[in-house]
């Protein structure tokens, strides 16, 4: 595995492991942790929605992971037909 998939899957076993186990979390999760449990759950990566959906791998990684990107209704549609979904933006 290269260095980019070694990090995307402890991210996400991180992410799973605290939406499972943490009522807070639950509590003040919002549709990117949403989208992040359901990829983690479809066994589908960070740079799979990428390629699905056209959106760089760095912009999700920028909006899911580093946090510092707003999910914009634009991206979400895109996200939403390439998983089959129907997220809502917060």
């Amino acid at each position: 595995k290269n260095i980019f998939q070694k990090i995307n899957f402890v991210i996400k076993n991180k992410v799973l492991y605290f939406a499972t186990h943490s009522k807070l979390f639950m509590k003040n999760s919002n549709v990117k942790d949403e989208i992040l449990i359901y990829l983690e759950q479809e066994e589908r990566p960070l740079a799979w929605l990428s390629r699905k959906t056209e959106i760089p791998y760095p912009t999700l990684y920028s909006i899911f992971i580093q946090r510092i990107m707003n999910l914009s209704d634009k991206n979400l549609a895109k996200i939403n037909k390439a998983m089959d979904t129907d997220f809502i933006n917060d």
